[in-house]
């Protein structure tokens, strides 16, 4: 399995364009391979969270005619049924570097606030630098430029963001960036919609190069970070009960022991959800570890400390997971197949707060590469969004409405 993880790994690191390179260790052999003259169009960033009955939807397109791409906000009060007409958010700003999947630009919504928040270009070896934000205070009708949270004053890369609104309407703000000499998670909040970001802390000061980070405010003010760790490559949890002020120490989420000296490229997910137990949280984390590898869901019932043994999702080469959960203890995973040809969405349903799994469900149409999907919980229920690209057009984006 660890063979064919890494043959896998190759051709998909392979396949993608030379800007959409993830940040490894190893990444500077594949600096000078082939740069196609353009992005490929379509859609190559998508973002979503939801805030009460509305879903807000962020979608980052090329097109043939520009490089650069189109940042845009839609916003939806019907569970998904229908969309306010597209604004661009990204005119008149620092525009967006090496936009991906796995490496979106990031959204989090409170009432009529919204904060969006990309990667720029910068001084590092790939080409990424400074953290941008892009403000609404109206709910997404107009926009305009925010301050950058990360206060180092570095022009290198700051990526793999995780964004957030608490129900207080406070947002959290994770990253990566090698402020201290090496890569770590660095946090910040703002209690103003983003006009202002709280000093930065280092939550952990030795991270994975370049796998997203997942966020999830919890009870009291507390906050927790899923990230990678480095050595072994397993996800840590990091929580603070003090607004970000003070960190404690990381809890393995999943100790697989995976040995592997490059970054995989591949994050995690995190939820929330309430009931007889206290606020439970959930975990999904994806392990290449030899005999192991596949994807995992956990829980925990005392903010991340201890986890419940891992739950496996038993469909064959099941990564690049997402969670959402509502009130009454329905937990919804997502995930794609790892494919060098055809990837596939699939999802399964826990009805009892993660105590017990459905048998998955794949979701995407047969034979229709899908990729990266994210699913959200509005009052009107769970929706399912992902990607697709088939060879030789644009890049499209699906969203389905989900019912347990």
């Amino acid at each position: 399995m660890q063979l064919l993880f890494t043959l896998l790994s190759f051709l998909v690191i392979a396949t993608r364009p030379l800007l959409a390179q993830p940040e490894r260790e190893d990444a500077t052999q594949y600096r000078d391979s082939k740069k196609p003259k353009t992005y490929p169009i379509g859609i190559r960033s998508l973002e979503v969270t939801a805030d009460g009955a509305r879903i807000h939807l962020l979608l980052g397109q090329f097109t043939e005619s520009n490089d650069t791409p189109i940042i845009t906000h839609q916003v939806s009060a019907d569970g998904g049924s229908s969309w306010s007409t597209p604004v661009q958010v990204n005119r008149d700003v620092i525009q967006p570097h090496g936009l991906h999947r796995g490496s979106d630009a990031r959204i989090a919504a409170h009432g009529e606030n919204i904060v969006v928040a990309w990667t720029s270009a910068g001084s590092d070896k790939w080409g990424s630098g400074p953290i941008v934000t892009v403000l609404s205070s109206d709910g997404g009708k107009t926009w305009r430029p925010g301050p950058n949270p990360a206060d180092d004053q570095r022009t290198d890369g700051h990526n793999f963001m995780a964004l957030s609104a608490a129900p207080s309407g406070v947002f959290h703000l994770a990253w990566l960036d090698n402020r201290d000499g090496d890569r770590g998670l660095r946090y910040s909040l703002s209690k103003d919609a983003g006009a202002h970001w709280i000093p930065n802390v280092t939550a952990a000061p030795k991270t994975c190069e370049c796998c997203w980070n997942s966020l999830a405010p919890l009870d009291h003010g507390a906050i927790a970070v899923l990230y990678r760790g480095r050595h072994p490559r397993d996800m840590h949890l990091v929580t603070s009960d003090d607004e970000g002020t003070s960190w404690k120490q990381p809890a393995v989420v999943g100790n697989f022991q995976w040995s592997l000296n490059a970054c995989p490229h591949v994050g995690g997910a995190l939820s929330t959800c309430s009931g007889p137990y206290g606020q439970r949280l959930h975990a999904a984390v994806w392990t290449g570890a030899s005999g192991l590898s596949g994807l995992y869901h956990l829980r925990s019932d005392d903010a991340g400390k201890t986890w419940s043994p891992p739950h496996k999702m038993n469909v064959p080469m099941a990564w690049h997971p997402h969670l959402a959960s509502d009130s009454q203890g329905r937990i919804v995973a997502v995930w794609d197949t790892m494919a060098a040809v055809s990837g596939e969405v699939w999802c399964a349903v826990s009805t009892d707060a993660g105590e017990t799994w459905g048998a998955p469900a794949r979701l995407s149409a047969e034979g229709k590469p899908a990729s990266f999907p994210r699913v959200v919980c509005a009052k009107k229920g769970f929706r399912v969004f992902w990607t697709s690209e088939v060879p030789d057009h644009p890049a499209t984006w699906t969203s389905i409405p989900l019912e347990p």
